[in-house]
């Protein structure tokens, strides 16, 4: 598991301060799914939020959005803070989301599951408090099993290693057949990705993993089962005939 220790140290403060703040930082399959969910008064809740990066990346899309930020790391929160005061930054540490259900439209997540193997705990707390849709960003592979855990070495400044978390390599079945289990069972699970060789900060057997955005739509569904939209991801998915109906 990360903790907020590691993700303290300078390099990763440092990084986070300087990019992931501009539309133009965004990679391509982050692009597809964040405008289409905003809209005028939104309430946001982004987890893993650094330095605040993403607010001003989606009020560049939507001005109008009610946006809290949660991070684990107290310096990463204090920047966040100073940087971008209209918005609202909290600590957090655990699984527990400190919200009531359905508390927030739209739940957004980038990178913190692909450093937390604990994924099924964090997904199921981020959809609780959501009451439309829930945005992350996954590593997938095609047959691996339930989970590959690999090393990566924290060192944004291209110099020593500062820390090791752990890098998360999830199967893509497992990852979208457990979606498809949560409680109201969904509305719809769109996909989007490509694959793409892996950091050379990582120590992992693969050469390449499905950098994947997830995007999953909450609600009671009409008596089917979800609507899939995962056409656009370059895996062959094998969905569990025992979908909620």
């Amino acid at each position: 598991m990360s903790t907020a220790e590691e993700w303290s140290n300078k390099s990763a403060i440092d990084f986070y301060y300087q990019n992931r703040h501009e539309v133009s930082d965004l990679y391509p399959s982050e692009k597809i799914f964040l405008p289409r969910v905003l809209f005028p008064g939104a309430k946001v809740l982004d987890v893993g939020c650094a330095s605040g990066g993403f607010f001003n990346i989606m009020r560049t899309f939507e001005p109008q959005i009610d946006y809290t930020g949660i991070d684990l790391s107290d310096k990463a929160v204090e920047l966040a803070v100073e940087r971008y005061p209209e918005a609202n930054f909290i600590v957090t540490k655990g699984f527990g989301l400190p919200f009531d259900d359905n508390a927030f439209d739209i739940v957004h997540c980038t990178s913190v599951f692909n450093n937390e193997p604990n994924y099924q705990g964090m997904l199921e707390e981020m959809y609780r408090v959501t009451n439309r849709f829930v945005l992350v960003d996954i590593r997938l592979l095609k047959g691996i099993g339930k989970q590959l855990e690999s090393v990566y070495n924290i060192q944004f400044n291209g110099k020593e290693v500062e820390a090791t978390v752990p890098y998360v390599v999830n199967d893509a079945d497992e990852v979208a057949n457990f979606i498809l289990q949560l409680k109201p069972g969904p509305k719809a699970l769109h996909g989007a990705g490509y694959f793409h060789q892996v950091a050379k900060e990582a120590e992992t057997p693969d050469r390449e993993v499905c950098m994947a955005v997830l995007l999953i739509q909450k609600g009671v569904h009409d008596g089917g089962q979800a609507k899939l939209h995962l056409e656009d991801l370059p895996i062959a998915f094998s969905i569990s005939e025992s979908q909620p109906g």
